[in-house]
């Protein structure tokens, strides 16, 4: 029986109104070329590959039946889609090269509102007993939120968004699938080896990952694509382009 293998690829989008959304400038190349590679060198070993991705990520530029493809849109969609397949299937690897975003927008308000609903608050409250965390409370939940449901006004000077984390998605991998070989992937600008190793392993314990892909935004570009493979014994191998990336994964979860 072949493989079931699950890539998660591209950006995630997140919602402001009908039609503002806060994303990243992943593409989904580096899964693209992933899952390419996978069915050039072990296509006789993968029954199925879900790919899961936005809908203007890059797909793999191959036609193959092994390939499902799963659109998302959040990162709430891509939990869903992960809880959904890993449901209905015994998923072997997966290889969460998804951009997930950091944060979601919370609601939308006019700086005016904002205002008026601190300045009257304090203006009721003795000012010894005003305390940084009543006005945070404010902040958290505001009475004068935009109504994101439509499109915002074009026309407001002042319009503020509140941000709120979005779930880390890598967590939850191992308590959907228990027995999958889990690749992960990081992404620092411009440290030293020494650090982007540490982020790596750290990342790896906490979230029981095989491996991590740990990238350097500073050496990406022009044809070029390092990272360093990093397992429970440290460094596996460093690579120069997605495609090395991509066959050293290969050979390491087969």
């Amino acid at each position: 029986m072949g493989k079931k293998i699950i890539i998660t690829s591209g950006p995630t989008n997140e919602r402001i109104d009908s039609v503002m959304k806060i994303t990243n400038m992943s593409t989904g190349a580096l899964g693209c070329i992933m899952a390419e590679t996978l069915l050039e060198e072990k296509e006789a070993e993968i029954e199925k590959i879900f790919y899961i991705s936005t809908k203007m990520s890059y797909k793999p530029r191959v036609e193959n039946a092994k390939i499902e493809y799963v659109t998302v849109e959040s990162t709430q969609d891509l939990i869903d889609a992960l809880k959904d397949i890993s449901s209905k299937h015994k998923i072997d690897i997966m290889i969460h090269s998804a951009a997930v975003g950091d944060y979601a927008g919370k609601y939308s308000i006019r700086a005016e509102d904002l205002v008026d609903e601190i300045w009257d608050t304090i203006q009721n409250v003795p000012a010894k007993d005003i305390t940084k965390e009543m006005l945070i409370k404010i902040f958290e939940n505001p009475r004068s939120i935009a109504d994101n449901s439509g499109k915002m006004s074009s026309y407001e000077p002042h319009l503020m968004t509140m941000l709120t984390l979005t779930p880390k998605v890598i967590g939850m991998v191992k308590r959907l699938a228990p027995e999958v070989k889990l690749v992960g992937f990081k992404l620092l600008d411009g440290v030293t080896k020494e650090e982007l190793l540490r982020v790596a392993t750290k990342l790896r314990e906490k979230n029981n990952a095989d491996y991590i892909v740990a990238n350097d935004l500073s050496k990406i570009g022009k044809g070029k694509h390092w990272a360093m493979i990093v397992g429970s014994n440290g460094v596996v191998c460093e690579c120069e382009t997605k495609k090395e990336i991509a066959k050293a994964i290969g050979k390491l979860v087969f």
